[in-house]
């Protein structure tokens, strides 16, 4: 299960992750509102979209 981060475009800070479910990556641009910003710690306010998204969730190991 992927999960998909965001950091601030200002400094960097990295906003807490959302776990998707694989079939639902597609969705994703439903899931986002990119009309609500961010605001970091240190203040900095953006707009996100699904593009801003990455995916962390590393490798997978059993």
């Amino acid at each position: 299960m992927p999960m998909l981060m965001l950091k601030c475009k200002n400094c960097g800070e990295v906003f807490p992750g959302v776990y998707v479910a694989e079939n639902a990556i597609n969705d994703l641009p439903l899931k986002t509102n990119s009309t609500t910003p961010h605001v970091c710690s240190w203040g900095h306010k953006n707009n996100y979209f699904p593009d801003d998204y990455m995916d962390w969730s590393g490798p997978e190991t059993f």
